[in-house]
């Protein structure tokens, strides 16, 4: 379907004086869009769809002699050829034809559309999204602010910009600001380079907010596709425990350290679980499931809404039924007692010097131990993806290649371990 321009009265929209706006569409290859245009009419002076014209060419939309009327004829008359114009031009320059170009056009504006900013706010703000992910979209907002201001002396800049020649290359310069510069931020204080897996991360959430203005078609494509490799003294190096840093953990007498012996079951508990921590905050007891013979936690995961299956190991149902009368527990209708995931960390810490662990243990740790170790025993990546809850296989096969060959011979004290 080719381009069709049509002008209509939205009777819906009639006010107290009995005035009717005319409202001009556009419609091209399926698609229209409608708005209103400056023109207010008694209906009875609308004339039917049937073309008649002034002597100078111009169509007649509106009946009537008086010079008011034929300023509004005018004004749908030059909309139109406004369009037509622009229509011609964006063939003839071999560019997407886009009804909202064409609209601003006929509206004799200039098309801006939305801001990179309210793009990344809208983003920030969608439903359904965890809020420490959240958190880390409204930094990424704040560091480009500071971006644009010191690169480019601006405040904020139109969605569409990022095609002009100006701003090519705008993820690759930002990495390198965000990496390289010092600045002082809008409050005053100092903001230090930082690393490039920080500055990567924020790209991304550049790259994923103009993704969704692509499909909702206010840019035409996203022109942040650079690709980054993080240096290799950056990439984080995966912790694993063995199994006889686990026994270690497992059997240390923390019994007048409260809050690190809470930290210590916990931790554990993901262990033989391969729960994350946001999986085990909200941990109830209408997740344990009887099935035949045995106890399964069966939950869907706070990150990925997957659900991840797992059969209850006396080692985590031991954990289970020594909190199943704690008061944190049963005033919070949950199964074990867990604090803020900063001092949770902050325990590990405590409990890995106190052990005798030189590993920075983290709550992702117990998650990792439980993937790399039940692999290594000869579970197959599909159960393994079942179990953990992971989306894919591929992200299940980054944690069996941390297997190693001391990993590889503590499989059957692995197993034993399970069956105590």
């Amino acid at each position: 379907m080719g381009l069709s321009i049509g002008f209509l009265l939205r009777k819906d929209k009639t006010n107290k004086k009995g005035e009717t706006p005319v409202f001009c569409r556009i419609s091209y290859q399926g698609k229209r869009v409608d708005f209103q245009t400056e023109v207010k009419i008694p209906m009875d002076r609308w004339l039917p769809p049937v073309v008649k014209l002034e002597k100078n060419g111009d169509q007649i939309f509106i009946k009537g002699t008086s010079e008011v009327i034929k300023s509004m004829n005018r004004l749908l008359n030059k909309m139109r050829g406004r369009i037509l114009n622009a229509y011609t031009d964006l063939l003839n320059e071999e560019e997407e034809v886009r009804l909202q170009k064409l609209k601003a056009v006929a509206k004799g504006e200039e098309e801006k559309g939305i801001t990179f900013l309210e793009v990344l706010t809208r983003s920030a703000n969608r439903s359904g999204l965890r809020s420490g992910t959240q958190r880390k979209i409204k930094i990424s907002i704040q560091n480009l602010k500071l971006f644009l201001r010191d690169e480019y002396g601006k405040e904020d800049i139109y969605l569409t910009d990022l095609l002009k020649e100006a701003y090519k290359g705008f993820d690759i310069r930002y990495v390198g600001w965000c990496t390289t510069k010092t600045t002082i931020r809008f409050d005053g204080s100092t903001r230090l380079p930082k690393k490039h897996q920080t500055a990567i991360k924020e790209v991304r959430h550049f790259r994923q907010a103009v993704n969704t203005a692509v499909q909702l078609g206010e840019i035409r494509t996203n022109p942040l596709i650079a690709k980054f490799k993080i240096p290799k003294d950056e990439r984080p190096k995966r912790v694993i425990l063995t199994l006889d840093e686990l026994k270690q953990i497992m059997e240390v007498d923390l019994s007048d350290k409260r809050g690190m012996e809470r930290v210590r079951d916990c931790f554990v508990f993901q262990c033989f679980t391969g729960f994350a921590f946001s999986d085990i905050v909200d941990l109830k007891p209408e997740h344990l499931i009887e099935q035949g013979e045995r106890t399964w936690i069966i939950k869907e995961r706070v990150k990925s809404s997957t659900i991840a299956k797992m059969p209850l190991l006396p080692q985590a149902r031991f954990i289970l039924d020594k909190y199943k009368d704690d008061p944190v527990c049963l005033s919070k209708g949950v199964l074990i007692p867990v604090i803020t995931s900063g001092n949770y960390n902050t325990y590990l810490k405590m409990i890995a010097e106190y052990v005798g662990i030189d590993k920075h243990l983290t709550s992702h740790v117990g998650r990792r131990t439980f993937a790399t170790l039940v692999y290594n025993a000869g579970t197959d990546r599909s159960k393994l993806k079942e179990m953990t809850g992971h989306t894919n296989e591929a992200i299940t096969e980054i944690y069996a290649s941390l297997a190693n060959e001391t990993i590889a011979k503590e499989m059957d004290k692995f197993e034993g371990l399970f069956t105590d």
